[in-house]
């Protein structure tokens, strides 16, 4: 199963018997089976044909429109959940005893990421500050199995990922890359830049794992349940930040797959990849997130995302399907 990106100036994306083709400008640039897609990234400049759009409906596959910086600006798929579902979902997040033991198991999930990178770059470099950064996590991680307020377990959360950004000087080549603490909306230097867009392209993947485990994205247990995003994506995106997300985006500044000169400042003052690099990008994540390795126990980061999705589901709707 493969991901479609049609993200250049005039690319478009049409349907021709049993495969899609990309083209640009007319010329061939892609042709893939149609049951070998599972999701198509499109941005303003490229577009798709309607008997194409029909043909990922009829498979349940996920179309989402971005901008340039990866952010998502709309989605068209074939919702997996039903009624029950919803009011099973309903009934477990609004519960305040259930909600706060999946926010702190949420929150642990987290800090045990931050540990395990950061713990990873202590060796490797012999960083006493890192381990300084690791030391304080520990603590703070300590703290979550008492707390029992939601609004004391974000404020741990949110004290938590002050220190792991800390120690990011020292994960870093500084004669290379700048570094003065996390920034977004937009980023303001390169570094910044690639993690945003890494969370940007973290989101959709478990978008498409919430869709098919059946689950509403719009109703969350963790971030605000306020009608302006879908927070069960954003509260399920927090487990795989760094073990996914920041890990391969330190490998690519680290292993100099990105320069400097791959990054441009636009006119609001933020950061962001050019186009070339952008594709070098999507090349490289592609590769990384269909690769089974060890530190995903064996599996694949997107498959191991969607078992971790599925399992989080199972444990919403086990009462519901020990019933049928």
């Amino acid at each position: 199963m493969c991901v479609l990106y049609l993200v250049s100036e005039g690319t478009k994306l049409r349907k021709n018997g049993g495969r899609f083709l990309i083209e640009n400008d007319g010329k061939r640039i892609q042709s893939v089976p149609i049951n070998e897609v599972e999701s198509v990234v499109v941005r303003r400049c490229a577009e798709i044909s309607t008997p194409a759009l029909y043909e990922l409906f009829e498979k349940n596959a996920g179309v989402f429109y971005v901008d340039g910086r990866g952010r998502l600006m709309g989605q068209m798929e074939v919702p997996s959940g039903s009624l029950l579902r919803f009011e099973k979902q309903r009934e477990n997040f609004f519960d305040d005893e259930k909600s706060v033991c999946m926010i702190r198991s949420t929150i642990g999930e987290k800090l045990s990421g931050q540990i395990e990178l950061l713990r990873y770059y202590a060796r490797q470099k012999k960083e006493v500050a890192i381990a300084q950064c690791v030391k304080e996590i520990r603590r703070i991680a300590e703290k979550l199995r008492i707390v029992r307020d939601k609004e004391e377990l974000r404020g741990l959360e949110g004290l938590a990922s002050r220190t792991y950004f800390a120690a990011f000087p020292y994960l870093l080549d500084t004669s290379v890359w700048v570094w003065n603490g996390r920034n977004r909306r937009p980023p303001q230097d390169p570094v910044n830049a690639l993690l945003s867009y890494g969370y940007a392209f973290l989101e959709r993947e478990v978008r498409m794992a919430v869709i098919g485990a059946g689950l509403d994205g719009r109703m969350g247990f963790f971030h605000s349940n306020n009608g302006r995003k879908d927070s069960l994506v954003f509260d399920l995106m927090e487990p795989f930040r760094q073990r996914i997300t920041d890990r391969f985006v330190l490998k690519l500044l680290n292993r100099k797959q990105f320069k400097p000169e791959d990054f441009s400042y636009i006119q609001d003052g933020g950061c962001c990849l050019r186009d070339e690099a952008r594709h070098r990008w999507i090349e490289c994540y592609e590769s990384y997130m269909i690769r089974p390795t060890n530190e995903y126990g064996g599996a694949a980061p997107r498959q191991w995302i969607r078992d971790w999705v599925n399992n989080f589901a199972r444990g919403i709707f086990r009462e519901q399907e020990e019933a049928v």
